[in-house]
């Protein structure tokens, strides 16, 4: 695979291919040092499922005891946050050493997790900002189009068949109730690609955070915005992309985790329903652990890579890919 030039106005961006495939190479050549770091981060997600049902245990008990209510709220956000920051300093621990690699400036896993540790709530900050900015997105989206689906049926006199519905009136009514189902699926897409555009947008926050010294939880959303403008779409076929070649194992997983549900006649399904779920909920659980583990690593390389491409786009890092063993 080609090299980008090391002359800045030279650079030889990365095509979607390339893309892809330095983001596998990376993860390949890595893979056993990824995927500890991923391991430990999808033991602290475990963590954080475990910490809201103790919390939420901890709420319910409270009651009975007459603890005021509010002093479980501080027990809640503190047990199920730090687990979520853990993770997300995690995964932006596996980016950095990917981008380290990229930029044949490769760091121990230690030095690079010291860096990372001391940004950990930064990271946690940015997480919980995009949540609420994606929240804050889809009710704004459920209420416009609350608004114009209303607005026609009230301007095409679709209101006055709800508001006194009968049998003989619904055939005159039915092309204008189609009408508006047609509007609310068109505007229902075109919020779809909008989100798909959003998010390719912002699919690598963490990573000018977990590189570039002087960015901040907040402004590292404003960094990324800036650095993918212009390539929204492209940034969202190389997610495609990946995604259709991690398709096969995702099918394989569900179909896996529902292997079974058939092999027991009905006729005895009471007597080992009990056994039969629990030992399809455990092994749901392991599958889908692995899973996560296997593929956390591989969407940071491709996003390290991503980045990497984006900043040589428009900064002329003259940065050289590097295979580590895995020679084009």
């Amino acid at each position: 695979m080609a090299s980008p030039s090391n002359s800045h106005g030279s650079i030889q961006s990365l095509s979607v291919g390339n893309v892809v495939t330095a983001g596998f190479r990376l993860y390949g050549a890595n893979f056993k040092q990824y995927i500890r770091i991923a391991l430990i981060g999808t033991l602290w997600g475990l963590l954080w499922f475990v910490a809201l049902v103790l919390a939420i245990i901890f709420s319910v008990a409270s009651r009975n005891y007459h603890i005021p209510w509010w002093l479980s709220v501080p027990v809640l956000i503190g047990v199920c946050l730090y687990p979520i920051a853990k993770y997300l300093a995690n995964s932006a621990l596996i980016a950095r050493l990917a981008f380290g690699e990229l930029t044949n400036q490769p760091e121990t896993v230690g030095e690079a997790r010291r860096y990372i540790k001391a940004r950990m709530w930064s990271f946690l900050g940015t997480g919980l900002l995009l949540w609420f900015i994606n929240t804050v997105i889809l009710i704004a989206f459920f209420l416009v189009l609350a608004l114009v689906v209303v607005g026609f049926l009230n301007f095409a006199g679709g209101s006055q068949f709800l508001q006194n519905p009968s049998p003989a009136m619904f055939p005159a009514y039915a092309s204008i109730f189609g009408r508006a189902g047609l509007l609310a699926l068109v505007l229902i897409l075109a919020f779809l690609g909008f989100l798909l555009l959003f998010h390719a947008r912002l699919v690598a926050t963490e990573l000018p955070l977990a590189i570039e010294p002087k960015v901040t939880a907040i402004s590292t959303i404003g960094r990324m915005w800036s650095l993918t403008e212009g390539n929204g779409w492209r940034i969202a076929l190389i997610l495609f992309v990946t995604l259709l070649i991690t398709l096969p194992i995702l099918i394989l997983v569900r179909l896996l985790s529902g292997t079974g549900s058939t092999t027991i006649p009905t006729s005895k399904l009471a007597a080992y329903s009990s056994n039969y779920f629990l030992r399809s909920a455990f092994i749901s659980f392991v599958l889908n652990f692995t899973l996560s583990t296997v593929m956390l690593p591989l969407w940071q390389a491709i996003k390290a890579v991503i980045y990497y491409d984006l900043r040589s786009r428009r900064e002329g890092l003259g940065l050289q890919l590097r295979d580590r063993g895995a020679q084009s």
